[in-house]
């Protein structure tokens, strides 16, 4: 089935899931993430996602009980890396591979007032399969800005797949303050690493189980206003957009991924009722050791029905 056929199967999917749905237990959101936004275009340069969060009334895998709450999280998503050198074909002038990202993700969330834990399966393909190389040659066109990417020797197509797990605890300090950390761990073919992440929260925020804190749908509608700022620590064991396949047999160009990865993160979050708004500033250290650090933003709206 043509790669097309799949997301128009994927939003009529959703659109059946809410003509069956509940009050304000579901929540569709939009992202798009892009260097462009802090005047840069290189590295990780744009991500677009279409995301389905849903209210969970039974157990399923995990036990649901009256003092946590349970969420189906369905992302589609689409990445685009590229080198700094967008207009050389020439790949000793490259500090990383061109690598597209076309995945679709499922997430099941327990959480608790202090505490999240979630598990999760990330499927995917890269090459041109993936279409991100074709996005950006005709979104540079379209707008007339910077160098035409060349797309040469990326990421050839693979079919990837990740399992996903994550912790989340949160120590309140008083209603308008929080410290909040974060572990993550991911195996699969794709990419292998772990996260450790702390940030403060300050603001107007609910606990946990209903908070854009952690992305959990609010069916009570409470709304929520809050900025944060947030540091962590990645150690990266394999990067196959970076390293390519784990049999390191590639006939394209690939690079040595760097192992040690700092991330910085500021942003704000408004929730009004069934409207949310989110803006992040974005910030890693570099990735490949040809490379420099990196910045990004992230706009996101989402929507409560």
């Amino acid at each position: 089935m043509p790669l097309k056929k799949y997301i128009i199967l994927f939003l009529y999917l959703l659109n059946a899931l809410c003509l069956f749905s509940q009050e304000n237990r579901q929540q569709l959101e939009f992202k798009v993430e892009n260097d462009k936004l802090v005047m840069l275009d290189k590295y990780y340069t744009s991500g677009f996602f279409l995301t389905y969060r849903r209210k969970l009334q039974n157990d399923f895998v995990f036990k649901k009980t009256a003092e946590n709450a349970l969420q189906l999280n369905i992302v589609l998503g689409n990445e685009t890396y590229t080198p700094t050198n967008l207009s050389s074909t020439n790949t000793a002038d490259f500090d990383r591979p061109y690598a597209g990202w076309f995945y679709l993700k499922s997430e099941l969330v327990k959480a608790n007032k202090n505490s999240v834990l979630s598990l999760g399966v990330e499927t995917g393909i890269t090459g041109k399969e993936a279409l991100s190389g074709e996005i950006q040659v005709r979104t540079h066109k379209f707008l007339g800005v910077g160098d035409n990417p060349t797309w040469e020797q990326e990421i050839p197509f693979k079919f990837l797949i990740n399992l996903k797990g994550k912790y989340i605890y949160s120590k309140q300090l008083g209603k308008l303050h929080a410290f909040q950390y974060e572990l993550q761990p991911t195996l699969g073919t794709k990419d292998i690493f772990v996260k450790n992440e702390i940030g403060y929260y300050f603001g107007r925020f609910n606990d946990l189980r209903t908070s854009t804190r952690v992305s959990s749908v609010d069916t009570a509608l409470v709304n929520e206003f809050f900025a944060f700022i947030s540091m962590g620590y990645k150690y990266v064991a394999h990067n196959t957009l970076i390293q390519g396949g784990l049999s390191y047999n590639e006939t394209t160009f690939t690079t040595h991924r760097e192992p040690n990865v700092l991330m910085f993160k500021i942003g704000g979050v408004l929730k009004i009722k069934r409207n949310t708004i989110k803006f992040i500033y974005n910030h890693n250290t570099r990735e490949t050791p040809t490379s420099k650090n990196h910045a990004y933003g992230s706009l996101a709206f989402g929507r409560n029905f």
